[in-house]
């Protein structure tokens, strides 16, 4: 609930510079399942502003997007047309059993407990079933992207706790002699300007916490503004998704 409360003063940052997913990973979530994401039933858990559930849907999937937070569903309300938005909790879905063919979480599952996250998609997901969890990951080992860490670790030194590697819990989805459990990697880069980029920053629930959140946006913004002259910034990432498929009977 205290990281729901973050979220929520960030909303409309969250909406307007979080990155989506790249189109490799809903081209691999398609192989997994053994058939196209046109026409599916799918439950996406913590959907925040609704970035997966729009490019779900984009896909032809039919969508509920649940998630927790009031301003972060209102955004998705608002700028995401076919998708069903559902107020409630990954650890009490308030949909009936077998109701999904495809349950995914989009930079969210490390929010959740799944000792009681995963019975419930379990419930949920019909007989043969997949679950997927992904995190883009910024890459931070150019000289802009490790100065700004830096700053970022100078702000707050316990940053990193609440910042991955989220996308490495691969062994808590239960019996793997049951479930078929793989691990993909996806490598991706976006060229932004620089307001979407402190949008992404302060989206970000340990840069959203800070007690000078203003501060170190205003330093960000004037230092990234000599650096980037033009105005534009290119965000480097890899995404890592987990998926698990269910047993067919």
């Amino acid at each position: 609930m205290a990281e729901r409360s973050k979220f929520d003063t960030v909303a409309a940052n969250y909406a307007a510079g979080r990155p989506d997913y790249p189109a490799e990973l809903y081209d691999t979530l398609a192989n997994v399942l053994g058939k196209p994401l046109a026409g599916l039933d799918v439950v996406d858990l913590g959907a925040g502003t609704g970035i997966a559930s729009r490019q779900l849907a984009e896909r032809g999937a039919r969508v509920t997007a649940l998630e927790l937070s009031g301003p972060m569903i209102a955004q998705l309300a608002a700028t995401s047309p076919g998708v069903r938005p559902v107020r409630g909790s990954a650890t009490a879905i308030p949909l009936r059993d077998d109701c999904a063919d495809l349950v995914t979480s989009a930079q969210a599952w490390h929010w959740m407990d799944p000792a009681l996250a995963v019975p419930e998609f379990r419930r949920i997901l019909r007989p043969g079933g997949v679950f997927a969890a992904w995190w883009n990951h910024t890459h931070r080992d150019s000289t802009w992207e490790h100065e700004q860490e830096l700053r970022i670790e100078a702000a707050d030194p316990n940053w990193r706790a609440v910042s991955g590697p989220y996308g490495k819990r691969d062994n808590e989805f239960g019996d793997h002699d049951t479930l078929k459990v793989t691990t993909h990697e996806f490598a991706w880069e976006r060229t932004i300007s620089l307001d979407t980029h402190l949008d992404n920053l302060v989206s970000k629930s340990y840069v959203a916490a800070l007690s000078n959140r203003d501060e170190f946006l205003a330093t960000e913004r004037a230092i990234l503004s000599e650096q980037f002259p033009d105005g534009y910034v290119t965000e480097r990432f890899g995404t890592h998704m987990v998926t698990v498929v269910l047993p067919s009977a």
